[in-house]
């Protein structure tokens, strides 16, 4: 199925940012306001198919991490889905 209709550069700064934030949490550090300004930021300048695919490649981020052992940098993206769902 293919993606809808997005900006994929615009896309790909968010997921680094997060990804950023995820490897700092992984490192014992509380990203949680940091994270929160952020998804507020996303939700203000993504519109329509760019959040779909932002909450699409973040859902797929929570997969790897689980496979991966990774709570923390799992934890992060799960947040950042919440946030952008909330």
């Amino acid at each position: 199925m293919p993606e809808p209709k997005h900006d994929e550069a615009l896309v790909n700064n968010y997921l680094e940012r997060i990804s950023a934030l995820s490897v700092s949490a992984f490192d014992g550090a509380d990203v949680g306001q940091e994270l929160t300004q952020l998804m507020r930021e996303a939700k203000r300048h993504c519109s329509g198919g760019n959040l779909d695919v932002l909450t699409s490649r973040l859902r797929d981020r929570i997969d790897a991490a689980d496979r991966e052992d990774q709570p923390q940098v799992r934890d992060t993206f799960a947040m950042a889905v919440s946030l952008i769902q909330g």
